[in-house]
């Protein structure tokens, strides 16, 4: 059973972050903090040398400097391990493959994942080797951005867990930390609910190449307005009321920060947009409702994405 530290007592459980990105490392860095010497960090090299050497600096909301224990890939047994996975939902599949070896009966899984059916693909992955009753999902609405490797730029908010997450070990892990933590009886209706936001701020970030503060301008309001009637629709369509209108949508991405498919623009990795306006555009096709403006930005960034990758963007013109 975890305890805080006030007590001085973690017992035997520990915490693992795989996927130490802007959003694992900062959940990492609440942690530690509540709970000293029990989490590590699983990231890239140049990340995992910087904390090592520096120590993991969260800025922005909060200012804090923590030596956290990091690595580069998990080597260890996950046993009594509250496993955090916060890579990004194309990689999942093998992620999880590569750390199989590791898990045990008593390895707990969280996903923190931007886009649709994380659950599904990872117990998938998982094939038996852990209960899909230690699988379970949630949802991260922060405002962060890995700024450089050791430091990431926070601008508050925090994580929903589905109810039965509550009932493990890990129940008020997140409980007087700097994270907002909240649990929800229907995390069903959370996923669609963050899908249809993300299905309009993703895409018009990587096409306006935008922070959200400019995307939740008045005047791109009857862009995002087509966009965002197709998904409360097709969200509608699957039984689940996502109902907001443009001027509410406005208001939750406010944050003068960078969505995930813009910031993987930047460092020209793959996107997730299949799995998230890919996601509205399949389920509206099965149920027969107009996704016109869906394909037409999917097909946008899929294009943008594309000339990237392949080294052929410009950032300025030269004589």
């Amino acid at each position: 059973m975890v305890e805080d530290k006030s007590s001085g007592i973690f017992m035997n459980n520990k915490i693992v972050i795989l996927g130490a990105g802007a959003v694992g490392s900062t959940l990492g860095a609440a942690l530690e903090e509540k709970y000293s010497g029990s989490v590590t960090l699983i990231g890239r090299k140049s990340h995992v040398d910087k904390i090592i050497s520096d120590g993991l600096s969260i800025e922005g909301d909060v200012s804090k400097n923590l030596k956290i224990s990091a690595k580069t890939k998990i080597d260890f047994s996950l046993e009594n391990t509250l496993l955090i996975i916060s890579t990004k939902i194309t990689t999942l599949p093998g992620a999880i493959e590569e750390i199989l070896p590791f898990v045990t009966d008593t390895t707990t899984i969280l996903l923190i994942q931007n886009g649709y059916g994380a659950k599904d693909i990872a117990i998938e992955a998982i094939n038996g080797k852990i209960s899909e009753n230690n699988v379970y999902q949630s949802i991260i609405s922060m405002g962060v951005v890995f700024r450089e490797p050791g430091i990431i730029d926070f601008w508050g908010g925090g994580i929903k867990v589905e109810k039965p997450f509550t009932e493990t070990d890990y129940s008020e892990i997140f409980k007087d930390t700097f994270i907002d933590f909240k649990a929800t009886r229907n995390i069903g209706h959370a996923i669609w609910y963050k899908l249809v936001i993300n299905s309009v701020v993703n895409p018009l970030s990587v096409i306006l190449k935008a922070k959200n503060k400019v995307i939740a301008e008045t005047q791109y309001n009857d862009l995002k307005e087509k966009i965002l009637n197709e998904c409360i629709a097709v969200a509608k369509s699957e039984g689940f009321d996502t109902s907001m209108t443009v001027e509410q949508f406005n208001s939750y991405i406010s944050n003068d920060n960078y969505t995930s498919m813009l910031q993987d623009y930047f460092y020209k990795r793959n996107n997730e947009i299949d799995l998230i306006n890919g996601v509205i555009i399949r389920f509206g096709e099965k149920n027969g409702l107009d996704v016109s403006m869906n394909k037409l930005i999917f097909d946008l960034v899929k294009s943008i994405e594309k000339v990237n990758l392949e080294g052929k963007s410009i950032s300025n013109i030269q004589g």
